[in-house]
């Protein structure tokens, strides 16, 4: 289970920027997003581990939404094994969690969706542990190639805010 503390200093893990356009029907705000993740998983990792926390910014509100990798049979019907997350920062930086669990609470709008949830996208993405972000991508299960989108290596980069900003 991830707690706020393990979301301190996420700006400071590997990150990735994207800068295409939010994909269609998606309840997350257009434009460039930013994605930390806490550590990489190993190179031939059909899954992410236990334990794993992906972080995403969304720069044209700020918004910040986070998954973590609970593992078992967490969120049976959803992305199986992960918890999400919306995130909230003070002034001074520190991070809080607004609320966690299968999807946002009722009556809670999930970047600017009430009707939105995190489920139904990510389901999309089964054959790479429900992560949909390109560079995140996973070794195939069957043993071959990681799928078309790239490997972690090849787009993630460490560095926090500065890499964010390429």
């Amino acid at each position: 289970m991830a707690f706020g503390p393990d979301f301190q200093g996420f700006v400071d893990w590997p990150s990735l920027a994207l800068q295409f356009p939010s994909v269609s029907g998606s309840p997350h705000a257009a434009g460039p997003r930013t994605v930390f993740i806490n550590h990489e998983p190993p190179p031939d990792a059909t899954a992410f581990p236990v334990g794993t926390i992906i972080v995403k910014r969304t720069e044209a509100d700020g918004q910040l939404f986070a998954r973590a990798k609970r593992g078992g049979d967490y969120n049976a019907s959803g992305a199986v094994g992960w918890e999400w997350f919306e995130l909230t920062t003070s002034a001074s930086g520190a991070v809080a969690i607004k609320w966690r669990g299968f999807g946002p609470p009722l009556g809670e709008a999930y970047g600017g969706d009430p009707a939105a949830g995190c489920n139904a996208c990510h389901k999309l993405a089964v054959d790479n542990d429900y992560v949909l972000t390109p560079g995140l991508t996973l070794a195939s299960p069957d043993g071959g190639a990681p799928p078309p989108g790239g490997d972690v290596d090849a787009a993630v980069e460490t560095g926090g805010d500065d890499a964010a900003s390429d």
